[in-house]
């Protein structure tokens, strides 16, 4: 099942969740339970894969740990925070439920300070301790993590769980704000936003991934807002005024340091180039 296969399966198992969570014939309870069962499902397939074929070098084994693992099991962390989330939805007002809502964001907050070096490594791509912290059956000092759970040596590594939660709780963090911005409609009667309303301004005619490393840049240089704006909000700026779906943020950030043929930064240093070019030509016409 490893490698396409495995990616195939992934695929399709999300386009059913997505089935699952939109449907209005099923009970709140109902879609957890069958959430959770396609997912069991499809993790018991990756491991027994993974236990009974050997992976044919550090590399690959570092490459599943830190990258596949991580975006399988985050979807089981994904879906019972959801559930505990929604069951735990205040029947109210809307401003009860925004209120909500934000303890939830800061609670997520405080995780990723928590854990801000890893976090900052999970983000960043950094790789100097990736062979303490995706190989199996090497054991990391106890001062690195808190609350991780019993794991299984076959299946699982220092680091994979941790990362898996970096990927659920930013889904988690999205799901969230998109929630608030219904909220927000519903509270003011119109969309609110701290960059600026939900005009399409032109067509973006390049790849998507340009604009995934677009909006990374900007929000990791912080100009915006006195840098009191998050990234998912950045994003929706971006998807509202050009007109396009981004998706997941971070699903598209993994697929940037996924590169091979081409650089990471590969959208921005062709903006870079064209620039220095722009100056240059300026210059000899002067």
């Amino acid at each position: 099942m490893r490698k396409n296969n495995a990616k195939q399966s992934f695929r399709e198992l999300r386009s059913r969740l997505k089935t699952i969570t939109g449907s209005d014939k099923l009970a709140l309870v109902d879609k957890f339970n069958q959430c959770i069962c396609l997912i069991n499902d499809f993790l018991l397939e990756v491991r027994m894969e993974v236990t009974s074929v050997a992976f044919k070098d550090k590399m690959e084994e570092i490459y599943f740990f830190k990258f596949e693992k991580p975006e399988y099991y985050a979807l089981k962390i994904y879906h019972v925070a959801l559930f505990t989330l929604l069951h735990q939805l205040p029947v109210g007002t809307a401003a009860q439920q925004r209120k909500f809502y934000l303890e939830e964001l800061g609670f997520i907050n405080r995780f990723f300070r928590q854990h801000a070096f890893h976090y900052q490594y999970f983000k960043s791509g950094f790789t100097e301790m990736d062979e303490s912290l995706f190989l199996r059956g090497v054991e990391v000092k106890p001062l690195y993590f808190s609350e991780i759970p019993e794991l299984d040596p076959d299946f699982s590594t220092s680091g994979d769980y941790l990362f898996s939660q970096f990927i659920a709780y930013e889904l988690l963090q999205e799901y969230i704000l998109e929630a608030l911005k219904e909220l927000d409609k519903e509270l003011t009667g119109s969309a609110t936003t701290p960059i600026r309303t939900g005009k399409k301004w032109f067509d973006w005619t390049g790849e998507i991934i340009n604009l995934v490393e677009l909006g990374y840049a900007v929000y990791l240089s912080k100009q915006l807002n006195d840098e009191k704006v998050s990234l998912a909000e950045i994003f929706r700026w971006l998807e509202e005024s050009f007109g396009v779906e981004i998706g997941i943020p971070a699903n598209r950030f993994r697929e940037i340091k996924r590169r091979k043929r081409l650089s990471r930064t590969h959208f921005l240093e062709i903006m870079q180039k064209a620039m220095i070019q722009y100056m240059e030509d300026d210059d000899d016409l002067q």
